[in-house]
């Protein structure tokens, strides 16, 4: 079978019954990855009218299959492997167009973006971990900049200091967390 690692995305360990997630929680877990699972549609379809219509399906789907859903594992692979089958299905209701992809190649994109969710989750937990290792003054250089949305000239007033010294300072924050997030990513190549 050319899905079967859907088949393992959506089924509990050793047969187990799932471990249902109350309904609060589960529209929680589908509002956050929403937008993530509409972009990985989108790459298998060849129009975005199409993703927005297997969106849909998938959304639908997904609260359907709320019960079957093993709150122990993670979500996002598991929505992927219903948004699969939404395309699939979606597919052979549009057979007659030539835009498609054969279901080899839509079964190695697939794979492939589950690959590059789990790079990019990895990523995110390699980001929170170095933003805890930066001192309160650099915490606060990227809070100013990014969460406050300040420009520079702001930016500097704050910190008390000219333009070029916040961008200097911001400069310095940036490459110490490109070089802790990339010592991480090397740890997590090894391991």
């Amino acid at each position: 079978m050319r899905f079967s690692y859907l088949v393992s995305a959506m089924t509990p360990p050793d047969g187990a019954a799932p471990s249902p997630t109350p309904e609060p929680a589960y529209v929680q877990l589908i509002t956050k990855h929403q937008r993530h699972l509409h972009s990985y549609i989108r790459t298998l379809v060849p129009t975005h009218a199409d993703a927005d219509d297997v969106m849909q399906e998938t959304s639908l789907t997904l609260w359907k299959k709320r019960e079957q859903y093993d709150n122990t594992r993670d979500f996002f692979p598991w929505a992927c492997g219903v948004a699969l089958i939404q395309v699939l299905r979606h597919r052979q209701r549009k057979a007659t167009d030539k835009l498609w992809f054969n279901e080899e190649v839509l079964a190695q994109l697939a794979a492939q973006m589950d690959e590059d969710a789990n790079l990019f989750e990895f990523r995110r937990d390699a980001l929170d971990e170095c933003l805890k290792k930066l001192s309160a003054p650099e915490k606060r250089v990227l809070e100013l900049r990014y969460r406050e949305g300040n420009n520079w000239e702001s930016l500097a007033a704050q910190l008390d200091n000219s333009t070029r010294s916040a961008q200097r300072t911001m400069a310095r924050v940036r490459r110490l967390l490109h070089r802790c997030i990339a010592a991480r990513l090397r740890e997590w190549q090894v391991g």
